[in-house]
């Protein structure tokens, strides 16, 4: 186990007669420190922390700055000029700025790599291996065209930004261990398509049972509307006696006329408007003339007095059902916008 840092003590002295410390370190351990505790990268403020920025001619300037590499530090509180190489002839070239960790010669460095002149050039790659010599980040690139004398600012890419040749300082919470979280939102998922499968299976049984029900109620109207095609007929029989034609023809033109009116809404009725003593409407009776047709609607509010339903329960005297309309009301945001569900439902009239 490596350690650090505490006070050395003597412990005895080399061959050269110097002093030998128990507790003495290499530099690799102070940058094992602090590339645990920070990332690479140059700082975000000030903003043009190690910018490049064009200069005279095919000079270019490097903003003060402050930069980690692996642990190391770089600082520099002063402009930095550097000059690149002379122009192509033909086509052009992207040189590099980088900053540079040289761990051989002991130091931290700016440097202009010069990339290859080619029709479609690219920049020189950055160097930023597991283990050797050099480490880098990537300021700028920088394009140089054929012949130019002098570099200006639409020439230079700003790649600080980039994370992936450079980017910023970033602190403790960029190397949060994120496996316990990992292994939470893992369960989470397992227990979650556990539940959903028990909750398929029971959406599946009930729909199975919804449709059974549906085939039940089909049953039961193809066995009431026989019935009252049997009544019907035998009630049709004696009216279509003697003139056969003129009676099947007052017959259509009365059921038309029915339709007609039924369609239109014409027709006499009588309606109730009944109140509370809020003033509040809680039903509608609607009698056509005749009493042959009643429809009453009543209003379905929730604890907040506001109407969450409209029921209109149309009954005939003749015929042996009666009729359900139910227009349901959903608001579905915070701006008050509704759904209106309307369903209808056929009924036996009980004897």
């Amino acid at each position: 186990m490596r350690y650090g840092y505490f006070d050395s003590e003597i412990v005895g002295t080399d061959s050269e007669g110097m002093p030998i410390f128990d507790r003495a370190e290499t530099s690799d351990l102070f940058r094992l420190l602090f590339s645990k505790l920070v990332s690479n990268g140059v700082l975000a403020d000030p903003s043009d922390c190690f910018q490049v920025v064009a200069a005279e001619g095919l000079n270019v300037t490097v903003r003060p700055g402050f930069g980690m590499i692996n642990g190391a530090f770089a600082y520099d509180d002063a402009e930095a000029t550097l000059t690149l190489e002379k122009a192509p002839a033909s086509y052009s070239r992207i040189d590099r700025v980088v900053l540079r960790c040289n761990y051989a010669d002991r130091l931290c460095e700016l440097v202009v790599k010069t990339g290859t002149v080619a029709n479609t050039p690219v920049a020189p790659e950055i160097v930023q291996p597991a283990a050797g010599d050099y480490y880098e980040l990537g300021l700028a690139t920088i394009t140089v065209g054929t012949n130019a004398t002098a570099v200006t600012q639409a020439n230079i890419t700003d790649t600080r930004l980039d994370s992936t040749v450079c980017g910023f300082i970033t602190q403790l919470i960029d190397h949060l261990d994120t496996s316990v979280f990992f292994d939470q939102l893992d369960q989470f998922y397992a227990e979650f398509v556990s539940k959903t499968e028990s909750d398929y299976q029971l959406s599946r049984e009930e729909y199975l049972a919804m449709c059974q029900d549906i085939v039940d109620t089909l049953n039961t109207f193809e066995q009431t509307a026989e019935s009252d095609f049997d009544i019907w007929f035998q009630s049709i029989k004696d009216k279509l006696a003697g003139d056969v034609a003129g009676a099947l023809q007052n017959q259509i033109d009365a059921l038309t006329e029915t339709i007609f009116l039924d369609k239109y809404g014409l027709c006499n009725k009588v309606t109730a408007i009944t109140k509370n003593e809020a003033g509040e409407t809680t039903g509608i009776l609607e009698t056509d003339e005749g009493a042959q047709v009643t429809a009453q609607t009543t209003f379905q509010k929730d604890a907040e007095g506001s109407t969450t339903a409209i029921v209109t329960v149309i009954t005939p005297v003749a015929g042996n059902y009666f009729y359900t309309k139910t227009a349901a009301f959903e608001t579905t945001d915070s701006n008050g916008s509704k759904t209106i569900t309307e369903s209808y439902t056929q009924t036996i009239k009980e004897e």
